[in-house]
């Protein structure tokens, strides 16, 4: 087997048993439980089940954005290297440049307090080391890609200033800009 095909026969993400629990006044809750799964370069996988199944948490422990009184037990392993448990540093690096993310609610996920192009733009500045002229080029594309209307101009608005459905397919340019190798989308287009 070449070193090319024995990387794509390697799993990129591997979860075993993953459990998440929150502590609360009234005791432990448990929001998933023993989770498992592989996915391979390549692969589309969905996670499947009814609202409030432990579908979001699940991304969010992997992600390392459980709330303050969350745990996730089990293993996770992005190309071999763990991911539970990894210090904000560490997750920091991961999250956006090789795990992209389109949460639910594109409101609560975008800063109310920033442009669209600054927030579009970070994570190409600060992990990839680009200008911010060739970043902004780079997410025009994207807003065009998913078919912003007037992206330009939308670039330099806030996200209270967009519709629903814009704010949404902004996250979605978001979580595709840096060419990230896994992407979890957490119902993506609820609003579009």
């Amino acid at each position: 087997m070449s070193a090319i095909s024995a990387a794509h026969a390697a799993p990129l993400l591997t979860v075993r048993d993953l459990g998440v629990h929150f502590t609360t006044d009234s005791g432990p809750v448990v929001a998933v439980r023993e989770v498992s799964f592989t996915l391979h370069r390549g692969e589309a996988l969905a996670l499947v089940g009814e609202s409030g199944s432990g579908k979001t948490q699940s991304a969010m422990a992997l992600l390392g954005l459980l709330a303050d009184n969350g745990r996730a037990t089990g293993v996770a392993t992005l190309d071999g290297a763990p991911l539970l448990g990894q210090p904000e540093r560490q997750m920091g690096r991961i999250r956006g440049a090789r795990i992209g993310v389109v949460f639910q609610d594109p409101m609560t996920a975008l800063n109310p307090y920033l442009s669209i192009e600054r927030q579009m733009t970070e994570t190409l500045v600060l992990h990839r080391g680009q200008s911010r002229r060739e970043a902004r080029a780079e997410a025009l594309r994207m807003l065009e890609a998913v078919r912003i209307t007037d992206a330009r101009r939308r670039l330099d608005q806030y996200p209270h200033e967009l519709s629903g459905g814009m704010r949404q397919r902004v996250m979605i340019a978001m979580a595709l800009l840096p060419k990230p190798e896994v992407l979890i989308l957490d119902e993506p287009t609820t609003a579009l």
